[in-house]
C-alpha cells in the first residue's frame, strides 16, 4: 500500500514558492517605479493649469467689472478696502486668496499688484497682475509680468500665460 500524503507529490502542495513570490514582487516593483514619477507629473500638470486658468479668468473678470461698473479697485480707499474691492471684483480672485495661491498687496492708492503663488515651490511668486490708474486719469492698465521662473510650475505657467498689457478706457479693452 502506498502513501499518497507525502508533501513531494505535486498535487497535495498548497502555497507559492518563494521564488513565485519573488517575481510577483519584482513585477509589482518594476511598475511602482514607472507609475509613481507619472503621477507626480500629473500633479504639476494640474497645478499648472489651475494657475494659467486662474490668470487668464481673473483678467477677463476684472476688466469686465471694471467696464461694467465704470470703477477701479484702486478708488477704494486704504489698502485693506483695496483688496477687498479686487477680491469682490473676482471670484477666481477671491478663491485663490482663501487657499493662498493668490496675494494682494499695494503699493499706493493707484497701485494695486495681484500675485499668483506657486506654494508647493516655497511660496515662489510666478506671475504678477499690476492694477494701475485711478478715477482721475483716463485709463486704467493690467499688466501681466513673469516674477520667476524657478520652480516646474512657474516655468510651465509662463509657457501658458504670456505677459501682457490691458488698457481699458472708457468702455474699450486693449489688448
Amino acid at each position: 500500500m502506498t502513501n499518497t500524503t507525502t508533501t513531494n507529490n505535486p498535487q497535495m502542495r498548497k502555497g507559492f514558492t518563494m521564488i513565485e513570490l519573488i517575481f510577483v514582487i519584482v513585477i509589482i516593483g518594476i511598475l511602482a517605479a514607472v507609475a509613481i514619477p507619472r503621477l507626480a507629473a500629473t500633479r504639476d500638470d494640474a497645478k499648472i493649469s489651475k494657475m494659467a486658468n486662474a490668470i487668464q479668468t481673473a483678467k477677463s473678470e476684472l476688466s469686465a467689472r471694471m467696464i461694467a461698473t465704470n470703477d477701479i479697485p484702486n478708488d477704494a480707499g486704504d489698502a485693506a478696502q483695496i483688496r477687498a474691492a479686487v477680491v469682490d471684483y473676482s471670484n477666481t480672485i477671491a478663491e485663490g486668496v482663501l487657499s493662498e495661491d493668490i496675494n494682494i498687496s499695494s503699493a499706493d492708492i493707484n497701485t494695486t499688484t495681484i500675485d499668483f503663488i506657486d506654494t508647493d515651490g516655497g511660496n515662489v511668486i510666478c506671475k504678477s497682475l499690476v492694477i494701475s490708474g485711478n478715477r482721475t486719469t483716463d485709463t486704467v492698465e493690467l499688466q501681466l509680468t513673469v516674477q520667476t521662473t524657478g520652480t516646474a510650475i512657474c516655468r510651465g505657467v509662463d509657457g501658458l500665460v504670456q505677459d501682457t498689457n490691458i488698457t481699458i478706457g472708457g468702455s474699450q479693452v486693449t489688448y
